[in-house]
């Protein structure tokens, strides 16, 4: 009995997990930003772990209790323990961010655990990486603005400061998408 239910948990988490990755491929070629695989789970009304999973990509960042927080628009699906799915996912989330890094072609950073409501449900999401990759055939895209990134980066930033640099490095992208 619990193997079959094993077995369809697995199947929905992969084609969940799929699921996000296959419409943005079709719809956003062009785009680019600051994105992240997420991962979450909940206790489901049957007592049994639900799971979310999705993309997020960030939009903007701020600071909310001192802590530099990213804040994006989550695309998945949420599904009960028995692999059903409860709905697609398409909201905000927000997470804590820690240990930014960049380079002239690439910013990544730490994405905390936290928890938040999806669907009228509480989930926890697991810690995730996020990141951008500028290159795109042989020129980079965001170069100015992620070589600025990477020399602020290597002295200790305020909160705020760097809330600005991250959201200077989202807006260059943008502009660059719109292009």
């Amino acid at each position: 009995m619990r193997t079959p239910r094993l077995t369809t948990l697995a199947l929905t988490v992969g084609f969940l997990s799929a699921f996000p990755v296959v419409a943005r491929a079709q719809g956003d070629d062009g785009l680019r930003a600051i994105t992240a695989r997420v991962h979450g789970t909940f206790v489901d009304k049957a007592g049994g772990l639900g799971v979310l999973s999705g993309d997020m990509t960030v939009v903007r960042f701020e600071v909310v209790g001192g802590a530099v927080t990213a804040i994006g628009a989550i695309v998945g699906a949420l599904a009960d323990s028995a692999g059903n799915v409860l709905g697609a996912v398409n909201q905000e989330l927000a997470m804590p961010v820690g240990n930014v890094a960049s380079t002239c072609n690439q910013l990544r950073m730490d994405l905390a655990a936290t928890d938040g409501e999806v669907l009228q449900t509480l989930v926890h999401f697991d810690k995730e990486v996020a990141g951008f990759d500028s290159r795109d055939g042989t020129t980079p895209k965001a170069l100015t603005v992620l070589c600025a990134a990477s020399q602020t980066l290597r002295q200790p930033a305020t909160p705020d400061a760097l809330a600005r640099l991250l959201n200077d490095v989202t807006v260059a992208m943008a502009v660059k998408v719109l292009r």
